[in-house]
């Protein structure tokens, strides 16, 4: 675990953000589609940690495609009912915000899935991944009280959904009047 630093925001704010930075890291033989839903709700998460997440699930994706292809990142509100639990465990019912960022890659076999968010499981080549990034998200997305799936297909592509805590609060209960300060006075210290 991490030092984390929560904070109420609208992820789809990290995700404009981001993708200034994604561009040029995933390179010109993808293709990137944003799709943010413009009623997602707040989450309360470190957001250098969300942004982190985003990076990681965008490189992987982009690895899967070495040929090139389309990656999208989507946002959406969802209601994960009290039937999802029952195939996901560990899953609270209730109000989430979703992040699903998907492939057209290789996608992973059953028994790959089995094992993707193991510390240091890697399907890569030697050298080129430790097997930490998902490791690393699936850790954060838990720390923040979120859930991670994930839905492949050998040969069709890989999708990895986010699931975050929806709150009721808005982002602009955080944001602190900004104050004028002087940059320059008459007064005088004394110790």
């Amino acid at each position: 675990q991490q030092a984390v630093e929560p904070v109420l925001f609208n992820v789809n704010a990290v995700v404009v953000e981001m993708d200034k930075m994604l561009g040029p890291l995933l390179g010109e033989d993808i293709k990137l589609a944003i799709r943010t839903d413009p009623g997602v709700g707040t989450v309360n998460m470190d957001r250098g940690q969300f942004a982190q997440v985003l990076m990681n699930l965008s490189v992987n994706a982009r690895d899967a495609m070495p040929g090139g292809g389309k990656l999208t990142i989507e946002t959406a509100n969802v209601v994960l009912d009290a039937e999802y639990p029952r195939t996901h465990a560990d899953v609270t019912p209730g109000d989430y915000v979703l992040l699903a960022v998907s492939d057209a890659g290789t996608g992973m076999s059953e028994k790959v899935k089995a094992h993707i968010f193991e510390p240091f499981f890697t399907t890569k080549a030697p050298g080129k991944g430790t097997g930490l990034g998902l490791a690393t998200c699936y850790g954060i997305v838990k720390q923040a009280g979120g859930h991670m799936s994930v839905d492949s297909e050998e040969g069709v592509g890989t999708t990895v959904k986010v699931y975050l805590p929806r709150t009721l609060e808005t982002s602009e209960a955080v944001v602190r009047p900004l104050v004028k300060t002087p940059t320059h006075g008459a007064e005088t210290i004394q110790i």
